[in-house]
């Protein structure tokens, strides 16, 4: 037993769990209060705080629980902490009485390493991981050379160096060791087989490395069997190589392992979705994926309980990809702004998932115009992603470029100065591109990108250099063209030359001239001559003659295209959806067989369309043209989506669809040209409804559908489709069945799964809800200022909700903002700067906002929310408790709990339960135990 130096309390410890005392007296249960969270605890008895510190290590609050013991003045607060470890040992109840103790020696025999194990459900602390990292890896070289790679101890040192590491992504260092480790595990029969070859699975799948990574995967499937997370590691993989059918799959097992093994929305439920979602979004059916991954993004942040969370930043971050490529920008911000602000407070600033984020915030700022902002987000996002030890040389390009326009394009005055400010960033990337990457012309592309970002800096020698080393490795490179580049080079290098000699003057500000201006503007002006530096200036020179180009011929895509493929990509700043060889084969043989089209020039593919069919309708997935192409690039792109058009057609599929982004630059309007109809920001172009009548399915249902669906048959021939009868009544009673996805479009994934096992959907609860948006006044609302404290009561016609804040009463009405919604109130108040804020945005039941009001007190503010529903008694404030309880009925009917005992009842109960609702079930079995007690005592 162990106190503290106040001897306000004692504490002692087993292997599970750590024990508080603190002796109480008579004095009343109401004057003592516990809170126990993950890192700290609180105790304050008769209004004195006894202890309020961060514990040495985190606990689990869900299983922890306190009681009064003993009688007259011997009673007792006992706590009974639950460690988050099992058998780690504390050395101190508090982190500051554990930093006080000293430090066991790292390198000693009896060291324990899973007390610097990473935590995976801990926030994550750089400093101290890189610590730990240091500590763990120069134990684990001591014990290679002692004992060699074989010896338990050896390994569990590895192991704890991964956990640690790999939270750090340091991906290379760890498939570097595991070389070494993976074959000796391989020998033994005990666990350490099983976590190497995940290991390695994990890193290689991180390193995307997906055909590397799958048959590992599948080796642990044949060890262990199936089960949700290695379902889950499998469907995640096939989706990444463009097997979306196995992905689907294995998602689909998961999740219905997750339902067995945790309970409908319990587990990595969110994963799954998360997965889900992603194998619509690549197959173009955007807005059906948003659904799917919103209630991803709901289970994450419900389970993170107002707390920051890198699983709903992730979550938040799809979402607002899904928003951009539907056009809705400013929905996609307000997630993006979240997700950094999260990944920075829970990964760190520097974190390879910050450095995504800040890369996202610039592309939607950018797109909405918003220069200043979109040009810090991407500078930082620059600084970050050149930092990462998997570092991207595609993905650094995308930003340069990007960075590069908004300092170029749609912009009255140019100052050339800016660009100076990313010049440590670019001699950084060029410094690894140097000393990382093979000197090809992959290396080129980026020497060429830095050289002439530092024309435009006023750096002439420098970009000279960086201009001369590009040429000759473009000159090398033979599986493209390269001669534009080339040329583009040596325009830049005369332009450096022209200025180093002073025979020209390229100011450092510049305005651009409007095109009335430049048409006025033919003759010689005295002074400087400004020369023009076109950002793409091969394209430029391109489309000036752009009537000496061949005229383009048109084909099928075929698997050689790939490369000339990532060249287009690179050219139009555009990510590629498929990423390799392989996948780009696999797609052109599977789902986008007969329906991808290229534009070649000469020996050159100009443009190309990628599509995928679902087997009723095709997508348009991505839609690449070169800019060299110049004015004739629109006039191609039509022609390629109209052989797309007759492809679907041929393969008597419904309709061929896409969003306006994947047809390129203003592709709404060249959709409408070629009378494709929009509806919700789809456009769709009629193929087959011939197909679709003899195939039996409802329009309505199967445009609404996300389930998989069998394949279309081949097109019978015209005199069997004009004799052939109506379907059997079992075949049409199919067709509804294969629609029945519908209820993923809304939101319920659960119901379109219970409808493909034949099972009934109308039966299965919501379990996401549509939650209020407040517009305008809901948007930048950061963490640090949210306000959690409220209460609340009701009556028959109202709901009062009381809001406190200190000094609210001093300050101007307007600075004190409510918004009422008919199911979410809102409440901001300015101050000092800052905007504090409360929100509900998911009431339990439905208010009248034109009858709400407010009442702004001292130091409170007093919502008045009316009911629609007079004398209806509301559960709670939220719908998450109704919503809990139509889940939870539906799970002893149909689910998990379905024969579940009294015990796994009350579990379940309590596992659920909030901390009021656990101390009352604490309560009641405590006292029923004390009475079987006194029961078998009597009987005795």
């Amino acid at each position: 037993m162990s106190s503290s130096s106040s001897q306000k309390y004692e504490w002692s410890q087993t292997d599970g769990e750590v024990v508080v005392r603190v002796r109480v007296g008579t004095m009343a249960k109401d004057k003592i209060k516990v809170k126990m969270e993950a890192a700290q605890l609180t105790i304050v008895v008769a209004g004195e705080s006894i202890l309020k510190d961060a514990l040495a290590y985190r606990i689990e609050p869900d299983d922890s629980f306190w009681s009064i013991e003993g009688e007259g003045d011997t009673r007792t607060l006992v706590i009974s902490l639950a460690k988050k470890k099992d058998k780690q040992q504390w050395r101190g109840l508090t982190k500051e009485e554990e930093e006080s103790v000293p430090g066991a020696d790292v390198m000693a025999p009896d060291f324990d390493v899973l007390a610097l194990e990473h935590d995976d459900d801990d926030p994550e602390r750089v400093e101290e991981q890189e610590q730990n990292e240091i500590k763990l890896e120069a134990r684990y070289k001591k014990l290679l050379e002692e004992k060699g790679i074989d010896d338990e101890a050896t390994l569990q040192t590895f192991f704890a160096l991964f956990d640690n590491c790999i939270q750090l992504y340091r991906l290379n260092k760890m498939y570097t060791y595991l070389q070494d480790v993976v074959p000796a595990c391989r020998k033994r029969n005990d666990k350490y087989k099983l976590k190497a070859i995940q290991a390695l699975a994990f890193v290689l799948w991180k390193q995307s490395k997906f055909k590397e990574a799958l048959p590992l995967f599948h080796e642990m499937e044949g060890i262990l069997g199936k089960g949700a997370a290695l379902c889950e590691n499998i469907a995640h993989t096939y989706n990444s190589m463009g097997n979306y059918d196995k992905a689907e799959e294995y998602f689909r097992q998961s999740l219905k392992f997750i339902e067995q093994e945790h309970g409908l929305n319990a587990g990595n439920r969110g994963g799954v979705l998360l997965g889900l979602g992603l194998v619509r979004d690549r197959l173009g059916r955007h807005r059906e994926a948003l659904p799917v991954i919103k209630q991803a993004y709901e289970f994450y942040k419900e389970r993170a309980r107002g707390a920051p969370a890198s699983l709903q930043a992730k979550a938040g971050i799809s979402c607002a990809k899904l928003h951009m490529k539907l056009g809705e920008m400013r929905q996609a911000e307000v997630y993006i702004r979240e997700a950094v602000t999260m990944y920075e407070v829970t990964c760190g600033e520097t974190s390879p998932l910050t450095a995504s984020a800040y890369h996202e915030l610039g592309k939607c700022l950018w797109m909405q115009r918003k220069r200043e902002d979109a040009q810090n987000a991407l500078a930082r996002a620059y600084e970050l992603e050149a930092m990462k030890d998997a570092w991207d040389l595609v993905v650094l390009l995308e930003i340069h470029n990007l960075l590069m326009d908004t300092h170029l394009k749609e912009i009255a005055n140019i100052n050339r100065t800016k660009f100076q400010e990313y010049f440590k960033i670019v001699d950084f990337v060029v410094g690894r591109v140097r000393k990382d990457l093979p000197q090809d012309g992959n290396a080129a592309v980026y020497y060429k990108a830095a050289g002439e970002l530092k024309a435009w800096g006023g750096n002439y020698n420098a970009a000279k250099d960086l201009l001369n080393k590009a040429i000759p490795l473009f000159r090398e490179e033979k599986s493209m063209d390269c001669s534009s580049l080339i040329q583009a080079c040596n325009d830049m290098l005369g332009f450096c030359d022209r200025n180093l000699a002073g025979t020209q003057n390229s100011p450092m500000s510049f305005d651009i001239p409007t095109e009335k201006a430049q048409e006025a503007e033919k003759e010689p002006q005295d002074g400087p001559v400004i020369e023009e530096i076109f950002e793409d200036a091969e394209s430029q020179a391109a489309a000036d003659e752009v009537e000496e180009l061949p005229a383009a011929t048109f084909r099928l895509a075929e698997p050689q295209d790939f490369t000339q493929f990532l060249q287009l990509c690179r050219e139009t700043g555009r990510n590629p959806l498929l990423t390799d060889q392989a996948s780009f084969s696999k797609h052109l043989k599977n789902h986008g067989a007969g329906l991808c089209w290229a534009a070649v020039q000469g020996s050159t593919v100009c443009a190309l369309a990628l599509c995928g069919s679902d087997g009723i309708f095709a997508h348009v997935q991505q839609v690449l043209s070169a800019p060299t192409l110049g004015k004739g690039e629109e006039e191609v792109r039509k022609q390629l989506l109209t052989r797309c058009t007759e492809s679907c057609r041929e393969k008597q599929l419904r309709a061929l669809r896409a969003e306006p982004s994947v047809a390129g630059e203003r592709g709404g309007e060249l959709l409408e040209a070629l009378c494709w109809k929009p509806q919700n920001f789809i456009y769709t172009t009629p193929c087959a409804t011939e197909a679709a009548t003899t195939n039996g399915y409802p329009a309505a249902s199967a445009a609404a559908s996300s389930a998989p669906r069998p394949a279309a048959p081949p097109a019978p021939a015209p005199a069997t489709a004009a004799a052939a009868p109506a379907p059997a009544p079992a075949a049409a009673a199919a067709a509804p069945a294969a629609a029945q996805g519908a209820p993923a479009a809304n939101g319920n994934v659960a119901r379109a799964m219970a409808a493909e096992d034949g099972g009934e959907p109308a039966g299965v609860p919501e379990n996401m809800v549509p939650k209020e948006d407040f517009g305008p006044e809901g948007e930048g609302l950061e963490l640090p200022t949210k306000i959690t404290k409220y209460s609340w009561d009701q009556s028959n016609l109202n709901v009062s909700l009381y809001i406190p804040f200190d000094g609210v009463g001093s300050l101007p009405e307007q600075d004190v903002e409510c918004v009422f919604r008919p199911k979410g109130v809102l409440l901001v108040i300015k101050k000092a700067g800052k905007r504090h804020w409360y929100k509900m945005p998911n009431l339990c039941r439905e208010i009248d906002p034109a009858s709400c009001s407010k009442k702004i007190k001292a130091d409170q503010v007093v919502m008045k929310l009316k009911k629609v529903e007079k004398g209806e008694t509301w559960s709670d404030l939220s719908d998450e408790k109704d919503r809990y309880q139509r889940q939870r009925e539906y799970r002893i009917q149909h689910g998990d709990l379905k024969g579940a005992t009294t015990e796994q009842l009350l579990a379940d109960m309590y596992a659920n339960a909030n901390d009021e609702e656990r101390a009352g079930l604490r309560d009641a079995m405590r006292v029923n135990r004390e009475k079987r007690q006194e029961e078998a005592k009597g009987s005795s």
